[in-house]
């Protein structure tokens, strides 16, 4: 299966950018020490989606579950899965009506259909080596605690650009303290990851009077 991948045009297009590869090293690393969870921290625009799916292949992970908090977000981060994993890649939408998953290892869900007790119990506590939270700043709200407490994963991945809360909830705690990776704004633009840009203030303006 792993040659098929290779051969794929697709496969030799998207490769992990310099951040990417540190994370990818520096979970290893974790995962290796016995790490269960961890958290990265980056930027937006960074390319958090694709760098989850790098280290999903890396991770030979049989079955894994993407969790999102709103559903257009599914189909852009199973498209990202595809562009790196080929098209053998093969998985389900778990949102709205479209709940039918059967055969499928692979998922992509929004945290409000899954987190539904009817909906949650469907799976096994172990049905997943690896599971990934986008936007995981949220994961303080009684939804995202059900998920966190329900699955029992090989590795958990958190991914945010704001992990400071201001309610005081503690986001790290839910990923054991374990960052993975950092990189923000500023280190971005200096790796050229995103595009640079300038902020301009205005106290006062007056046109035409008003």
């Amino acid at each position: 299966k792993e040659k098929s991948l290779q051969k794929s045009p697709i496969f030799e297009i998207f490769k992990p950018n310099t951040m990417q590869v540190q994370f990818v090293n520096n979970l290893k690393k974790s995962i290796e020490n016995g790490d269960k969870r961890g958290l990265l921290i980056s930027a937006t625009g960074t390319g958090k989606t694709y760098l989850s799916a790098f280290d999903i292949r890396n991770f030979k992970a049989k079955s894994m579950l993407f969790i999102v908090h709103r559903e257009n977000i599914l189909l852009d981060a199973q498209q990202t899965f595809k562009n790196v994993l080929g098209t053998d890649f093969k998985s389900a939408i778990f949102s709205g009506s479209n709940r039918d998953i059967a055969g499928y290892n692979n998922v992509f869900a929004t945290i409000q259909s899954l987190s539904r007790d009817h909906h949650l119990t469907q799976f096994s506590p172990e049905a997943f080596d690896y599971i990934v939270i986008d936007e995981s700043h949220r994961s303080g709200s009684a939804s995202y605690l059900k998920i966190l407490e329900y699955f029992k994963p090989k590795f958990l991945l958190g991914m945010t650009a704001t992990p400071e809360r201001s309610d005081g909830i503690d986001i790290f705690k839910a990923f054991d303290y374990n960052i993975a990776y950092e990189i923000r704004l500023k280190k971005a633009m200096e790796c050229n990851l995103i595009c640079p840009f300038h902020y301009f203030g205005i106290s006062d303006l007056e046109i035409d009077g008003e």
